[in-house]
């Protein structure tokens, strides 16, 4: 019998990434990595992911999820006693009958082919292009913005190809450097211009509902979700690029700041979704990227930003250090706090403010110069 005590020295010293990565190679996705799922048929690369941080991996597709031990169990058939002496053999702790254990790869496995990558008919997207009842635009335009701001509400939903659905839904049309139309989020957004999470429906992909509606099968495509605003980077060949969590505040700071062709703003569609192989693209053409993370994400966008190892790419928080506040919100991106400003009663003193904090900012980075310079924000 394995004493207690070894059985918790081992779990503690086991990593499923190490253990996962003795069988298989491991794509960097995010914080986490994936590879195709061992234990079903799998043609999906995504669906089988493996958290370092709760050091367990889960397939979203057939449902096999567990720790260092449960893996080694399911995919080498061990029993637990068995699964502890590998782990031991592996990590140098002595285990009677560890000695057993040959430490190294299976078989490799065999991946299906890969899919082909799902296309949509820009006839789809032509389609959503009514936005005049659309609750985020119609916020866009209710916000105090400048002559030269105001003026630049229309071109900005138009060139970011902004949707509205049957059922009240904003969409975010996903495509690609090439134009190719990958996919669309929807999100449900209140006349204030936040997120409606409370009613039914809220959010939800294009591909997803063609799929449950049986217009394409699931299982024959693969789906390719791009950068937000992607499909502007050849349009503006010398931009540079600025990249921020969600799609409305790409939105807002390009309607806020104006000089697309010098200056493109870009959303990763969420925290997690930060990752070397969505901005190969960008990476390709040595673009300088600058990434403005939410006020709780700065930590976790700078620690990814190492992982991205590319020496153009720059975590700026300048903004958030200075101007960000308590009534914000922990989740607060820079358009919450300039939204706050420009919305403020001192308005005329807050415009100051901004032109300030970007006079500022370019004193110590001369790369913001070019972002000033692009701004046309007025000064009173």
């Amino acid at each position: 019998m394995i004493e207690d005590f070894t059985i918790k020295r081992i779990k503690d010293a086991a990593s499923i990434v190490d253990v996962v990565g003795e069988f298989y190679s491991l794509r960097k996705s995010g914080t986490e990595y994936e590879c195709l799922c061992p234990f079903h048929q799998d043609r999906h690369m995504g669906s089988f992911k493996v958290s370092p941080r709760k050091n367990i991996y889960t397939c979203f597709s057939c449902g096999e999820t567990g720790g260092p031990v449960d893996f080694l169990m399911k995919h080498e058939n061990l029993t637990f006693p068995d699964a502890i002496r590998w782990l031991g053999k592996k990590y140098g702790i002595e285990v009677e009958g560890s000695e057993q254990f040959t430490v190294k790869p299976s078989a490799p496995h065999t991946p299906s082919p890969p899919l082909p990558l799902l296309q949509l008919p820009p006839a789809m997207v032509k389609r959503t292009r009514d936005i005049s009842n659309d609750n985020l635009c119609n916020w866009l335009r209710s916000i105090k913005w400048d002559g030269a701001q105001r003026a630049r509400i229309d071109k900005v939903l138009n060139a970011y190809m902004v949707g509205h659905s049957k059922d009240g839904l904003t969409v975010f049309w996903n495509i690609d450097e090439g134009g190719i139309i990958r996919t669309g989020k929807m999100m449900k957004y209140k006349p204030d211009g936040h997120r409606d999470k409370d009613s039914i429906g809220n959010f939800g992909w294009i591909h997803s509902r063609l799929f449950k509606a049986g217009k394409f099968d699931g299982e024959q495509w693969d789906v390719k979700k791009t950068l937000y605003g992607m499909h502007l980077l050849n349009l503006a060949k010398h931009a540079t690029i600025n990249i921020v969590e969600s799609e409305k505040t790409a939105l807002f700071m390009s309607i806020c700041y104006g000089g697309m062709a010098r200056n493109l703003w870009m959303a990763s569609g969420g925290k997690s979704n930060l990752s070397r192989e969505k901005l190969k693209p960008l990476i390709e053409q040595r673009r300088d990227i600058f990434l403005y993370p939410d006020h709780d994400g700065i930590e976790e966008w700078k620690e990814q930003a190492k992982l991205i190892n590319y020496p153009n790419l720059y975590v700026k928080t300048d903004i958030d250090k200075e101007y960000w506040r308590p009534e914000d919100g922990e989740k607060a991106d820079i358009a919450d706090i300039l939204f706050r400003i420009i919305q403020g009663n001192e308005r005329v003193e807050s415009t100051k403010v901004v032109g300030d904090v970007l006079e500022e900012m370019a004193k110590e980075n001369t790369a913001l110069q070019q972002l000033i310079d692009t701004f046309e924000l007025e000064k009173i």
